[in-house]
């Protein structure tokens, strides 16, 4: 599995990122001026994350149609978790509200906003949703011979009272790259599925670790993953 990223991007929430020099993410404010006024306020925090990053990394730059991989762990978690309280409460559930709180919704809303024709799939694996978002795309490249292909991962620390279950450091997140194939002898990762060595929660998600990696083009493993940079 070898593979060239060739555009990434990565917004962290400010009030999350750990330290002001780092410039490895992405420190521009959301402010998506280049959506209709009327589609920005039916928008959730999550929703404008995925559009802000994606944006950083597509954006005149030739990849605006192009097959999408777009994956989180929870999705839009803070929408369902309001949704869950109204039906706790007996109260009638808005059909606009429940069809964007589904996980694909917000890769849904950026196929119209942006006109993209193209492909595009939704991924949910826990913990290693972003490394499986990693594989299909990689798959896609290989197997649909894509040239290029566009991964979305973004997630948000979970509301109260689900924090009680959290088991990975909660992060407020988005990363956008794009991806393609590797050519002989040309500088690449790879990714490798390894045993897990314990269970403990890392400072980072496994998603921010990669994308840090990524951005260094440095090799890491965590979580039971092994992200090598060939150089």
């Amino acid at each position: 599995m070898k593979f060239v990223v060739e555009e990434l991007a990565t917004w962290i929430k400010p009030e999350q990122r750990q330290t002001p020099f780092e410039n490895w993410y992405d420190s521009s404010p959301i402010t998506l001026s280049w959506v209709p006024a009327m589609q920005r306020r039916r928008m959730t925090p999550f929703v404008k994350m995925v559009l802000h990053s994606v944006r950083q990394v597509t954006n005149e730059k030739g990849y605006e149609n192009i097959p999408v991989v777009f994956s989180s762990r929870h999705g839009d978690f803070h929408k369902t978790a309001n949704l869950l309280g109204e039906l706790a409460q007996q109260q009638p559930l808005s059909p606009t509200g429940f069809g964007l709180s589904v996980h694909n919704a917000a890769i849904g809303m950026y196929s119209i906003i942006s006109g993209n024709t193209q492909p595009m799939n939704a991924i949910a694996a826990g913990k290693n949703s972003f490394p499986c978002a990693l594989i299909e795309a990689y798959i896609k490249l290989v197997e649909y011979k894509q040239t290029h292909i566009l991964l979305v991962h973004t997630d948000e620390a979970l509301p109260e009272p689900y924090t009680t279950f959290a088991d990975e450091a909660q992060f407020t997140h988005s990363i956008s790259l794009v991806m393609r194939l590797a050519t002989e002898n040309e500088a690449h990762f790879s990714l490798t599925k390894q045993a897990a060595i314990n269970s403990e929660k890392t400072p980072t998600p496994l998603s921010l670790e990669c994308a840090k990696a990524m951005f260094n083009k440095q090799s890491v493993s965590t979580n039971g993953w092994l992200l090598t940079h060939y150089a």
